[in-house]
Protein backbone atom coordinates (compact mmCIF):
# COMPACT_ATOMS: atom_id res chain seq x y z
CA UNK A 1 0.00 0.00 0.00
CA UNK A 2 1.45 3.35 -0.96
CA UNK A 3 1.93 6.00 1.66
CA UNK A 4 0.11 9.16 0.65
CA UNK A 5 0.81 12.26 2.67
CA UNK A 6 -2.59 13.94 2.73
CA UNK A 7 -1.55 16.72 5.09
CA UNK A 8 -0.38 18.90 2.19
CA UNK A 9 -3.35 18.28 -0.13
CA UNK A 10 -5.88 21.01 -0.85
CA UNK A 11 -9.57 20.54 -0.13
CA UNK A 12 -10.22 19.97 -3.84
CA UNK A 13 -7.51 17.32 -3.98
CA UNK A 14 -8.89 15.65 -0.85
CA UNK A 15 -12.40 15.64 -2.33
CA UNK A 16 -11.05 14.05 -5.52
CA UNK A 17 -9.19 11.44 -3.48
CA UNK A 18 -12.31 10.75 -1.44
CA UNK A 19 -14.31 10.23 -4.63
CA UNK A 20 -11.68 7.80 -5.90
CA UNK A 21 -11.74 5.90 -2.61
CA UNK A 22 -15.56 5.71 -2.56
CA UNK A 23 -15.53 4.42 -6.12
CA UNK A 24 -12.83 1.84 -5.33
CA UNK A 25 -14.77 0.65 -2.28
CA UNK A 26 -17.98 0.29 -4.30
CA UNK A 27 -16.20 -1.65 -7.05
CA UNK A 28 -14.42 -3.92 -4.56
CA UNK A 29 -17.67 -4.53 -2.67
CA UNK A 30 -19.50 -5.48 -5.85
CA UNK A 31 -16.69 -7.85 -6.84
CA UNK A 32 -16.65 -9.53 -3.44
CA UNK A 33 -20.44 -9.91 -3.45
CA UNK A 34 -20.33 -11.48 -6.92
CA UNK A 35 -17.61 -13.90 -5.78
CA UNK A 36 -19.60 -14.80 -2.69
CA UNK A 37 -22.77 -15.32 -4.71
CA UNK A 38 -20.90 -17.59 -7.14
CA UNK A 39 -19.47 -19.62 -4.25
CA UNK A 40 -22.94 -20.00 -2.75
CA UNK A 41 -24.41 -21.00 -6.11
CA UNK A 42 -21.65 -23.61 -6.53
CA UNK A 43 -22.32 -25.04 -3.06
CA UNK A 44 -26.06 -25.20 -3.71
CA UNK A 45 -25.57 -26.87 -7.09
CA UNK A 46 -23.10 -29.40 -5.65
CA UNK A 47 -25.63 -30.29 -2.94
CA UNK A 48 -28.40 -30.75 -5.51
CA UNK A 49 -30.68 -27.98 -4.29
CA UNK A 50 -32.02 -24.75 -5.73
CA UNK A 51 -31.57 -21.30 -4.23
CA UNK A 52 -35.32 -21.12 -3.57
CA UNK A 53 -35.19 -24.37 -1.59
CA UNK A 54 -32.32 -23.09 0.53
CA UNK A 55 -34.00 -19.76 1.22
CA UNK A 56 -37.27 -21.42 2.23
CA UNK A 57 -35.69 -23.61 4.89
CA UNK A 58 -36.49 -22.44 8.37
CA UNK A 59 -33.74 -22.61 10.92
CA UNK A 60 -34.13 -23.80 14.51
CA UNK A 61 -37.85 -24.35 14.78
CA UNK A 62 -39.16 -23.05 18.05
CA UNK A 63 -40.49 -25.70 20.34
CA UNK A 64 -43.85 -25.01 21.93
CA UNK A 65 -43.60 -24.46 25.66
CA UNK A 66 -46.17 -26.17 27.85
CA UNK A 67 -48.58 -23.85 29.66
CA UNK A 68 -47.85 -23.50 33.37
CA UNK A 69 -50.65 -21.16 34.44
CA UNK A 70 -54.34 -20.99 33.59
CA UNK A 71 -56.77 -18.12 34.16
CA UNK A 72 -59.23 -19.29 36.86
CA UNK A 73 -61.90 -17.05 35.31
CA UNK A 74 -61.30 -18.33 31.77
CA UNK A 75 -59.37 -21.64 31.59
CA UNK A 76 -58.79 -21.19 27.84
CA UNK A 77 -56.34 -18.38 28.69
CA UNK A 78 -52.99 -19.86 29.62
CA UNK A 79 -49.42 -18.70 30.12
CA UNK A 80 -46.13 -20.60 30.07
CA UNK A 81 -44.54 -18.37 32.68
CA UNK A 82 -42.09 -17.05 30.11
CA UNK A 83 -41.97 -13.65 28.51
CA UNK A 84 -44.33 -10.78 29.15
CA UNK A 85 -47.17 -11.44 31.57
CA UNK A 86 -50.57 -11.55 29.90
CA UNK A 87 -53.13 -8.97 31.00
CA UNK A 88 -55.12 -11.56 32.94
CA UNK A 89 -52.01 -12.42 34.99
CA UNK A 90 -51.26 -8.75 35.63
CA UNK A 91 -54.86 -8.15 36.75
CA UNK A 92 -54.85 -11.31 38.90
CA UNK A 93 -51.74 -10.17 40.77
CA UNK A 94 -52.93 -6.54 40.98
CA UNK A 95 -56.10 -7.77 42.69
CA UNK A 96 -53.92 -9.25 45.42
CA UNK A 97 -54.14 -12.87 44.27
CA UNK A 98 -51.28 -15.34 44.29
CA UNK A 99 -50.05 -16.55 40.91
CA UNK A 100 -49.50 -20.00 42.40
CA UNK A 101 -53.30 -20.33 42.58
CA UNK A 102 -53.27 -20.37 38.76
CA UNK A 103 -50.79 -23.28 38.42
CA UNK A 104 -51.95 -26.03 36.11
CA UNK A 105 -51.62 -29.38 37.91
CA UNK A 106 -49.06 -31.67 36.29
Amino acid sequence: MSNVDISNLSVAELEKLKGSIDSAIANRRDGELLSLRQAIDDMIEAAGFTLDEVLQVRTAKKRAVKAKYSNPNNPSETWSGRGRKPIWVQEWIADGNDLNDCLIPE
